[in-house]
């Protein structure tokens, strides 16, 4: 639609200068994401909404892709369970919006980590050993 390809123009500009867009701000100030973040994000070219919908499959992998930053270390402790919660949150409210504005998020191939060990849990089922008759 004419809408979408208008947003996506804006979106490509608004990258362009370097900035945030106020979609995304909105969630970092939610979250409380310190400024040093929002400069990876910004260094990353994670800049709104739609960027994260289209890019990340799940929390896990958004999470991830900032805390292998080497500039990590000063936002936050490389390990921090609570700046690895935050990302996720930011994830998930950005999945939230972008599907309130009618986008698509992006999506796995595969299943999901638990779907998948049901998956095969199913599939392996034991063989059971049928006890010999005795000979008579």
């Amino acid at each position: 639609t004419i809408g979408a390809l208008l947003y996506s123009v804006f979106a490509c500009v608004h990258v362009g200068m370097g900035g945030l867009q106020q979609d995304l701000v909105d969630i970092a100030e939610k979250f409380h994401l310190p400024e040093a973040l929002l400069k990876i994000f910004r260094n990353k070219r994670v800049t709104s909404i739609t960027a994260i919908t289209r890019t990340f499959e799940d929390e896990e992998q958004f999470a991830d892709f900032f805390m292998e930053e080497d500039d990590i270390i000063f936002v936050g402790a490389p390990g921090s369970k609570r700046l690895r919660l935050a990302l996720k949150m930011v994830y998930l409210e950005a999945v939230q919006r972008a599907k309130n504005n009618g986008e698509v998020p992006k999506v796995s191939d595969s299943p999901a980590s638990s779907e998948a060990e049901e998956v095969e849990s199913e599939d392996e089922v034991p063989e059971e050993k049928v006890p010999e008759a005795p000979e008579t």
